[in-house]
């Protein structure tokens, strides 16, 4: 890897009507979930390419009836959506996918690169589509809801392993170690430095740790945004989850971490609700499936007909108050030790 990176910046993401050709596929995706869900057969009218494997189905359906760890109950339609809507609106929020200054070596290739917690394995696939073919990109997650493989580029490849037991890879073997929004995904603050420590193993001297995640308060929430926040944390407290102190530490961490050096943080906020335009909208049609999805955990005396009125509220509010959702982006680089 080249020594400086100083003048390295990821490309910007700034054609909003690239935005909304990403957003198309969003629904393209609705007809896959519902298959996963269904579990019936399907085939795109696309030349027939593209078709969803039936052991893939079968196996998914078993493992989201045997593992529980996952903070959403299940994946149903919706939440595939929500995956998928999820990345592209962030990546158009922050006008890039990460932004460690790793732009001019995965443009020349020969990186290896490994997302932590990577889901359906989008950012995966975003990555290995603008970068060199020569660069590895390997994502994984305790679900194996990885696209199929008529889906996947020759240089991805997706991991099922459970991050609590350690990340399966020796020391050293990544460039660029890249983690999103997992803090809330059943960690303790015990696990959670576990995992971090796991994740400095595995990054190359010289290479970058990244991590993203949510500032798990709202910017001018009113008051029923509050109570709602309140019985979401109250539900993760009682797992013995904390994500209000870990994601708080997450920045303190990497900065006074010895094996690290060149920290940075930067912090971007996004509207929610209606008064935010289409970015705004974006964000509150996530709000709104994930708060649907979760609601049997968090307020579960709440009848269908009154978390419709709490979320019409909460909609209102976000309007009344101009509510903001925040997120952060900390990468440093792993220090160079000479003996």
């Amino acid at each position: 890897m080249a020594d400086d990176f100083s003048s390295q910046k990821p490309r910007k993401l700034s054609d909003s009507s690239s935005l909304l050709l990403e957003f198309s596929k969003v629904f393209r995706i609705r007809k896959i979930s519902r298959v996963l869900i269904n579990n019936k057969s399907f085939t795109f009218n696309n030349n027939n390419k593209d078709s969803i494997d039936k052991d893939f189905i079968k196996k998914l359906s078993y493992e989201l009836k045997s593992i529980n760890k996952y903070t959403f109950p299940s994946f149903n339609d919706d939440e595939f959506i929500r995956l998928n809507l999820e990345h592209y609106l962030f990546r158009f929020n922050w006008q890039s996918n990460f932004s460690s200054p790793m732009e001019k070596n995965l443009l020349l290739g020969g990186i290896k690169v490994l997302d932590i917690g990577c889901g359906k394995g989008i950012w995966i696939l975003d990555m290995a589509k603008e970068y060199h073919p020569s660069n590895t990109f390997i994502g994984i997650d305790i679900l194996s809801i990885f696209p199929n493989e008529n889906s996947r580029l020759p240089n991805t490849g997706f991991i099922q392993c459970d991050l609590i037991n350690g990340i399966p890879f020796p020391d050293s073997t990544f460039d660029f170690v890249f983690e999103r929004f997992i803090v809330c995904s059943n960690f303790s603050n015990f696990q959670w430095n576990y995992l971090f420590s796991e994740m400095i193993r595995v990054l190359k001297p010289g290479g970058y740790l990244e991590i993203m995640e949510y500032n798990v308060n709202y910017y001018n929430p009113g008051p029923i945004t509050l109570n709602r926040n309140a019985q979401v944390f109250k539900y993760l407290n009682s797992k013995g989850i904390d994500p209000e102190t870990t994601i708080n530490l997450i920045p303190q961490m990497m900065q006074s971490e010895s094996s690290l050096s060149d920290f940075n943080r930067q912090d971007k906020v996004c509207p929610i609700g209606r008064w935010g335009g289409e970015l705004g909208m974006m964000m509150l049609n996530s709000y709104e499936t994930t708060q649907k999805d979760l609601n049997k955990q968090f307020q579960p005396g709440l009848t269908k007909e009154e978390l419709e009125d709490l979320i019409t509220s909460i909609i209102n509010e976000f309007d009344e108050y101009k509510t903001q959702i925040g997120s952060f982006r900390c990468f440093a680089r792993k220090k160079i030790f000479s003996f």
